[in-house]
């Protein structure tokens, strides 16, 4: 894996100026360039390469949010979220097409597969997992890797819908909520940041790495994928702090300890 990685890093890297809000067909050019066949030769080797074509690509935020709920592709700017999801999209698609990339991709954002509405899109980073782990997609990977019951009431959401423009409608909020409710009722489990060092082994590149919050009502802070260098696991992901998506300075465990909200880990496995 070391060396694909090495050998990844230093090919296809894709400097494309375009502007950060595409045109369809700004992405389906880069779709092509892209989604061109590669060495991998497994499902981890494929998200691995696909991961690493978005290195130094810009973190912008809210780029979901528009008037009308629609799917969204951008492969020129990403947030930690849609850059997961993007990944994993181009992994799993039945085949090189874009439209099979769109299908996917849909699949893993909506709840039921189907855009109908700000409510369908999977909101909470705690329900993209189980909804997914349910469609077959991913396994969540946490208690058997040691961890412990993650018992938080999910509720950030309906208790700020100031910050949420779309949740002046009614039947939007209404939707939210019961996604909130369904979570209470969901074996959610996390690794605490205090207890990763001993625990790490478990986690291999690839893995989605979902870092858990103590912020009231909030179930996950961020996510990204774990990549294993010289024995320790980092975090490829889109970064707020620099502003791109790029590899942490810090092993994972350290990079935890840096930030005093972010209190653990769940670890889920693309399938």
């Amino acid at each position: 894996m070391r060396s694909l990685f090495n050998y990844i890093t230093a090919i296809l890297f894709l400097a494309v100026s375009l502007p950060l809000y595409a045109q369809e067909s700004d992405n389906k050019f880069i779709f092509k360039q892209i989604a061109q066949p590669s060495l991998a030769t497994n499902k981890v080797e494929r998200l691995l390469f696909f991961a690493q074509q978005f290195i130094g690509k810009p973190y912008v935020a809210h780029t979901l949010e528009k008037p009308k709920e629609t799917l969204v592709v951008n492969f020129q700017a990403f947030d930690c979220a849609t850059f997961v999801e993007t990944v994993i999209a181009l992994t799993l698609a039945q085949d090189s097409s874009f439209e099979s990339f769109q299908h996917q991709l849909q699949q893993l954002r909506y709840r039921y597969g189907k855009v109908n509405g700000y409510a369908s899109r999977l909101h909470y980073f705690s329900d993209w997992l189980v909804t997914n782990e349910r469609k077959g997609y991913i396994q969540n990977i946490t208690s058997s890797c040691g961890g412990q019951p993650y018992n938080k009431d999910i509720s950030y959401m309906s208790a700020h819908t100031q910050q949420y423009p779309a949740l002046a409608d009614y039947k939007s909020l209404e939707g939210i909520k019961m996604a909130e409710w369904d979570l209470k009722r969901a074996k959610l489990s996390y690794i605490p940041k205090n207890k990763l060092l001993a625990l790490e082994s478990c986690i291999q590149t690839g893995d989605i790495i979902a870092i858990t919050s103590s912020i009231t009502g909030l179930d996950i802070a961020h996510e990204g994928f774990a990549i294993r260098q010289n024995g320790r696991v980092y975090l490829l992901h889109a970064s707020q702090d620099f502003g791109k998506v790029m590899i942490t300075k810090e092993p994972l465990v350290e990079y935890l300890s840096r930030h005093p909200k972010q209190t653990g880990v769940m670890i889920s496995r693309v399938k």
